[in-house]
């Protein structure tokens, strides 16, 4: 990394790792609220039908063949590719077009990002992290780098790339709910309410705002006071979707 960490992010980094071991076992054994998160990936699903993805390939096809070095053209129809689940022929695009212009942010985020759906963490974290090192502030980037920490185990480093990206962007709605699905799966349902607040507030009418009202409303059983658990009538479980996805899995910016 090309910044160095701050005290108190290492001291807040050392203490939530300790809490995920510390309570890893609870979490596991039996049912808890952080097992009813919806959290997870939140895939943005096309509302384009087929026949309408398949007219933005042939034509940005037909543009690349009359220009073969307009990585524009080439991050676009990597773009479409990867809506058809032409995963392959999107990385090879993204990847010529970085070669065609190095400084391609753009390109190296969704490049990581393909690498990252597929599982294969550490191709992904090199190119995030290619693009931090010419976009440090980057909020796509560096969310999407502690996705693949995460992905990895490696929860302090995960934590304090959202929480970088939080301090740079006080508007990464991403980050902001990808810590609050960090603090539910160690436990910490109120600081994990907290932070989905702050998505709906920040980021309201989006998808991560919708998800996070329905993890708020998820944890509310869990996080009010004795007195008030003792007087409500239990609450039924939530209804899970199909789509639900583990919790360790955090939000993905796209």
């Amino acid at each position: 990394m090309d910044f160095a960490r701050s005290r108190s992010a290492v001291v807040f980094s050392l203490l939530l790792s300790a809490t995920f071991f510390a309570s890893a076992a609870r979490l596991t054994a039996g049912a808890s609220a952080s097992d009813e998160i919806l959290g997870g990936k939140l895939e943005k699903k096309s509302n384009r039908t087929e026949a309408e993805i398949k007219a933005d390939i042939t034509r940005l096809e037909k543009q690349l063949a009359a220009s073969p070095k307009n990585y524009r053209v080439m991050f676009d129809l990597a773009n479409v590719y990867a809506e058809a689940s032409k995963e392959e022929d999107a990385k090879d695009l993204l990847t010529k077009a970085i070669a065609l212009n190095p400084k391609y942010v753009e390109a190296m985020v969704n490049l990581g990002g393909l690498y990252s759906d597929q599982e294969q963490h550490q191709e992904a974290i090199k190119w995030f992290e290619k693009a931090l090192s010419l976009d440090p502030e980057n909020c796509k980037a560096r969310s999407n780098l502690g996705n693949s920490y995460y992905a990895e185990q490696r929860y302090p480093d995960a934590m304090f790339e959202y929480r970088r990206a939080i301090e740079k962007d006080p508007s990464c709605c991403s980050a902001m709910y990808n810590v609050a699905v960090a603090f539910a799966d160690a436990g910490l349902f109120r600081d994990a309410v907290t932070y989905w607040k702050k998505v709906e507030q920040v980021c309201p009418g989006t998808d991560a705002a919708r998800s996070a009202r329905e993890n708020i409303n998820i944890l509310d059983r869990f996080t009010q006071p004795p007195a008030q658990q003792n007087k409500a009538t239990p609450a039924a479980a939530p209804t899970k979707t199909p789509q639900k996805a583990s919790s360790k899995t955090p939000q993905k910016h796209k």
